[in-house]
Formats: C-alpha cells, structure tokens, sequence
C-alpha cells in the first residue's frame, strides 16, 4: 500500500469550492442556498452548518480564499524572473482579471467591516504583503524604474494610506464590474500621479534650512563668546 498518495480535499474544502464554483456562475448569488451548497459538494447541510455555523460565515471563507488566491498569484510573479515592467502589468491585470469573476456579494464581503474579515485582511498585510512589496520596489529601483532615492518607510506609509483611503469608499471595490473604468483610472493616478511635469511644490525649503542652519552657528559662536568673556570677567 503506498504511504505517500496525495491526499483528496477534505470535506472542508469541498464545500468552499462548490460553493465558489456556485456563486461564481450564479447571476444573483442570494439565490445560492446552503442546500445547493450542500447538494454540489456531496454532503448534507447538516455538515455545511457543523462547519461554518451560518451562510454569511461559508461566503466570507470564499471571499478569504479569493484574497489569498489574488495574493499568492502576485507572489509568484514578484518573485519570478521577469523585468519589473512586465511583473507590474501582470499583478494589476492579474488581479483585475481575479476580481472581475467574482460576485458581487462576494466582494461586499471582501471590503467589508466584518471583524474576522478585517482581522485576517490586516494579518496578511502586515506579514506578507508589505514585506512582498518591500521587496518589489528595491527590484524597481535596481532596475531604473522607481527612483532610486524613494524611502521605503514612505513608500509603505503611502500603500497604508491607499489602503486607507479605499477602505473609506468600499462601494468602488464592491461594484466592482460596474466602476472598472473608474478602478483603471485610479490605478494609473497611483502609479503615475497627475503631473505632466516636475514642479518645486516647496519652494525655498532648501534656503530656508541653509539660512537656519546659519542661524544656528551664529547662535552658537555667540554663545561660545559670551562664555569666554564670562570665564575670563
């Protein structure tokens, strides 16, 4: 008997997949009962609720897997051998090309304020993902595409702020379908900002540290006489 046959899905997963394949080809994804579930995984209801207790618990494990799903596809390509230009393009279609298959009760669910679902989107970030983008930019900068003085530190303090700024509006994400072009367009304002040229948006900040910085040593050498005359009264 061989001890290293790979094992099948587990009653577990089954029902996640029946349950994506059925949301995925459904058009009013409400209409997708537990039965249904049930019926196209092989088991009773009975084991859909032993397992994930509610409908809405089984719907945010897909929404998880989908996640997880977007993000181990990016990794692999981050990771890959391809030039940065070409790994950038695949991440942002790959993940388009993800999310538009995906019910809309699904991405609600994605975006929404859920404590478990908050919980594990935050976890994911903060271990695996920033770290995943750390690593990307150092590879732009190699490479000529991101400039090479850009600080890591801003540079992850502006993915939070994103992060942020979409979790304010997460009707954009969750009718995803209908505000494609809005997404598209938002993606190239990120990347490419709205400036056609370079402007000193601070202008005179450097003169105004080299004048503070003369300042400063006045001070200091009026000090410095003023304890020689102290010392020597």
């Amino acid at each position: 008997m061989e001890s290293n046959k790979k094992r099948g899905p587990s009653r577990k997963e089954k029902i996640i997949e029946a349950a994506e394949e059925l949301f995925r080809c459904s058009h009013d994804m409400r209409k997708v009962s537990v039965e249904d579930i049930a019926r196209s995984a092989g088991v009773s209801p009975t084991t859909v609720y032993n397992y994930f207790g509610t409908r809405e618990a089984l719907v945010a494990e897909v929404a998880k897997q989908l996640i997880q799903a977007i993000f181990e596809r990016g990794k692999g390509i981050i990771e890959s051998d391809l030039p940065f230009q070409q790994k950038l393009a695949a991440v942002i279609s790959g993940k388009i090309a993800l999310t538009s298959g995906v019910n809309q009760e699904v991405i609600t669910k994605m975006v929404g304020q859920d404590r478990s679902m908050a919980a594990f989107i935050d976890r994911l970030y903060q271990t695996e993902l920033k770290p995943l983008w750390q690593e990307f930019l150092e590879d732009g900068k190699a490479q000529g595409y991101i400039e090479g003085l850009m600080d890591v530190d801003i540079f992850m303090a502006y993915l939070d702020i994103l992060r942020a700024g979409f979790g304010a509006k997460p009707e954009i994400i969750a009718h995803f379908n209908e505000n494609r072009e809005l997404i598209e367009k938002l993606t190239r304002l990120v990347f490419y900002g709205f400036l056609k040229k370079e402007i000193d948006l601070f202008p005179g900040a450097d003169t105004e540290q080299a004048n503070g910085d003369a300042l400063d040593e006045r001070s200091g050498h009026v000090q410095a006489v003023k304890g020689d005359i102290a010392a020597t009264g």
